[in-house]
């Protein structure tokens, strides 16, 4: 897959380096045998490289000073982690040694992450970028990349073969010329990056002034694309639904599907058991409050619409709670009368969801995955809003892109998420989302 920068590549191989290197320090003279020397150098690699992930280290985005804290954060918990899974392998733990560990590839990695910002800053160059198409969706791609300083990137101009557009042009980037004109604007601008932002399918002459004109070494982007790999959702008014079912049929998206639904079985399994206390503490104490029902269930749409109760604990006194009430998309108050007091903590650090590992485990829904909606919502969507049903090809899930990234979305932008994660699912990412979103859960942050 084509990337917008190598550099989160290269930080995720100098992190992993790092803590290999480290943990070779750390345990050379106390393993038992180079097996077990090189399976603990993988495994403080493996969870380090997760941690960080799930903490958001390998996207390109803005830093500031509060992400120093979130780095020894999530090199803390992976370093303790980590030494908890070697203690097999190395036949010890050492709670000294973890903590030197643990300090020392916060210091190495905070310093080659300065390093980078100054280089960044001072010393990289900026890539000039060209877009071909100066209507409704070249404006959009090139103030998107214009809020993004990030990226370390300027548009330069336009190219338009639409003399109305030229005529009437009220962007603050010049139009640069026709698409014959592309091999010369190229050299002039010293362009590195090409953005094909045409709203219509492109015509023959089109596609041959661009092969002619765009020298070799210059990268070309569908604008879908590359807005994808910047926003990590999916401009849903350019796709193609065709384009989304290939990827979902591929080979390795069926292997993968059968892998997920046993590891969705062992995780929900593994929470049940590890939240055991708590959710014996939270059904007593709903119990308590008002003699109701400790369970609350509601009909939602799982995969390929198919309708499945979700089972959640009741949080609201049992004549105040709406039929139609759905809180995976209303946004209730901490204060909202309805809540029963002692649930306010349950609804804060979502206890009420660990129920459904129970349709985890009955194959309705899936440990990362879309959030499934009520059948209502799911017509009223379906009849609005294009693709909506693409988001049920998959099963529901506890959890999900759209939920480590935003907390209130609009139905179109939940589908521009939701479709991003079906379109690109891994084993891996599902893996880096669930921590994402236990780290955010256990922080307060989730709605």
């Amino acid at each position: 897959m084509s990337v917008i920068s190598k550099s989160v590549y290269v930080f995720a191989f100098i992190d992993a380096f790092i803590t290999a290197f480290i943990a070779y320090l750390s345990f050379a003279l106390i393993a038992p045998s180079l097996k077990s020397l090189l399976v603990a150098m993988f495994i403080f690699a493996a969870v380090m490289l997760i941690m960080l992930n799930a903490k958001g280290f390998y996207q390109i985005r803005r830093y500031g000073f509060k992400d120093i804290y979130r780095l020894f954060e999530g090199i803390f918990i992976a370093g303790f982690i980590a030494g908890v899974m070697v203690i097999p392998v190395i036949k010890g733990f050492a709670v000294v040694l973890i903590l030197y560990d643990i300090a020392l590839i916060f210091a190495v990695s905070l310093i080659s992450r300065a390093v980078y910002e100054l280089y960044k800053r001072f010393f990289k160059p900026v890539k000039n970028i060209l877009i071909v198409g100066a209507g409704q969706n070249g404006k959009f791609i090139a103030e998107e990349i214009q809020s993004r300083p990030e990226l370390g990137m300027k548009v330069v101009g336009f190219l338009d073969d639409n003399m109305n557009t030229i005529a009437e042009e009220d962007s603050s980037i010049p139009i640069l010329g026709l698409t014959y004109d592309s091999e010369a604007v190229i050299k002039d601008n010293n362009v590195d990056m090409v953005i094909i932002a045409v709203k219509s399918r492109m015509d023959s002459n089109i596609l041959t002034d661009l092969v002619y004109g765009i020298p070799l070494g210059v990268k070309v982007w569908r604008m879908p694309t590359f807005y994808a790999h910047i926003t990590r959702k999916l401009f849903v008014s350019k796709m193609s639904v065709n384009w989304l079912f290939y990827d979902y049929v591929r080979p390795k998206h069926i292997m993968y599907s059968h892998i997920k639904r046993i590891l969705d079985k062992i995780a929900a399994l593994a929470i049940l058991i590890v939240t055991l206390p708590i959710t014996l503490i939270a059904a007593l104490g709903i119990k308590i409050s008002d003699f109701g029902p400790i369970f609350y269930t509601q009909t939602r749409i799982g995969k390929f619409g198919r309708p499945f109760k979700m089972l959640k604990f009741r949080t609201m006194y049992q004549d105040k709670v709406d039929k139609g009430f759905d809180d995976d998309l209303v946004e209730i108050a901490h204060n909202d009368k309805r809540i029963m007091p002692f649930c306010k903590w349950i609804r804060k650090f979502h206890v009420d969801d660990i129920p459904q590992m129970l349709n985890i485990l009955k194959d309705e829904m899936s440990i990362v995955g879309p959030r499934p909606v009520r059948e209502d919502v799911y017509d009223e969507n379906r009849e609005n809003i294009r693709y909506w049903e693409c988001r049920n090809w998959v099963r529901p899930g506890w959890t999900g892109w759209q939920q480590v990234n935003v907390n209130e979305p609009i139905p179109e932008e939940r589908l521009r998420y939701d479709l991003y994660y079906i379109k690109n699912r891994t084993l891996i990412w599902d893996i880096a989302i669930f921590f994402q979103y236990l780290a955010k859960l256990l922080s307060g942050k989730c709605k």
